[in-house]
């Protein structure tokens, strides 16, 4: 449950950054790429995933912005996906909250992610790394049922800082399927004024977290499972990319920041569109089972 966020000085702050840049600098990524091929068989049978656009990928360390999916789940077919077809092994950004518990710190950059921050994209840029992000966040993928695969970043602008001070290509990466994972038993805004809004606040959860982008909604799995996904296919669409090169170590203003959002946010609109007509071209080639399941 959400709580008030522990005080921590500027020197603590600095310390456990440059422990996550050395953390994930450091990862054995033969292991991970091992562990990812494992889940992507397993993935391939239950989710089927398909990318195109692959040649879209420039050479070099790219940040790759894609859209967020309901409960975030998209992650765990992204990023095997993305390794299994076109080599890339991607470090995906996550919310700082991840990162508070050294513990679940140490976990999280070991299994291959990093806390969305400056300094760290511009440590894995310099190191060739790449970088998947997911400008919506936390409130993209905790949207209604009605908003599946619309684009809700508000105006955030910050994906383009990161690519553009070490002038990287921003790799737009329209994803379509797990938004059909669940279902809802209530969206986001039902949760607090309901039965279960009440036994979390009981269990200590804020009003401020309960209105909060952080509250998810109830999702509806397979067999009414609020953890099991349907088998939904998965539909991954790689776009031309936008180039930053011409800000590289510069300061770019507003308004270019909000001009490379805005053309990365048209070429995602056109791989989710673009997936959204493959997915439903490709109806009638999901076995029985598949259909009876994704109902």
């Amino acid at each position: 449950m959400a709580k008030a966020r522990p005080s921590r000085g500027k020197h603590d702050e600095v310390e456990y950054i440059q422990e996550i840049i050395d953390g994930s600098l450091s990862i054995d990524e033969e292991v991970v790429a091992r562990r990812l091929s494992n889940l992507y068989r397993w993935l391939k049978i239950f989710m089927a995933p398909t990318l195109v656009g692959g040649e879209n990928i420039p050479k070099g360390p790219c940040l790759f912005i894609a859209n967020h999916s309901t409960m975030a789940a998209d992650v765990l077919v992204t990023v095997p996906a993305l390794y299994e077809t076109s080599g890339r092994l991607v470090r995906g950004m996550s919310d700082e909250i991840m990162y508070r518990n050294k513990r679940m710190r140490e976990f999280v950059v070991g299994a291959g992610a990093v806390m969305g921050n400056q300094r760290i994209g511009d440590a894995l840029f310099e190191a060739g790394k790449d970088v998947l992000l997911f400008p919506g966040g936390a409130y993209e993928a905790n949207k209604d049922l009605a908003d599946r695969y619309e684009i809700m970043w508000k105006q955030r602008t910050g994906f383009t800082r990161l690519a553009a001070r070490q002038g990287v290509p921003i790799v737009p990466l329209g994803i379509v399927g797990p938004d059909e994972w669940f279902g809802r038993y209530m969206d986001r805004g039902e949760v607090a004024n309901s039965w279960v809004g009440k036994l979390m606040k009981m269990a200590g959860a804020s009003d401020e977290f309960l209105h909060s982008d952080q509250l998810p909604p109830i999702p509806k799995g397979l067999f009414g499972s609020v953890i099991i996904p349907k088998p939904q296919k998965v539909y991954l669409c790689v776009g031309k990319s936008v180039s930053t090169k011409r800000f590289k170590g510069k300061n770019i203003s507003q308004s270019s920041q909000e001009k490379l959002r805005d053309e990365t946010r048209d070429r995602l609109e056109k791989c989710i569109a673009d997936m959204l007509l493959l997915q439903a071209q490709d109806k009638d080639s999901s076995g029985i089972l598949r259909k009876l399941l994704t109902m």
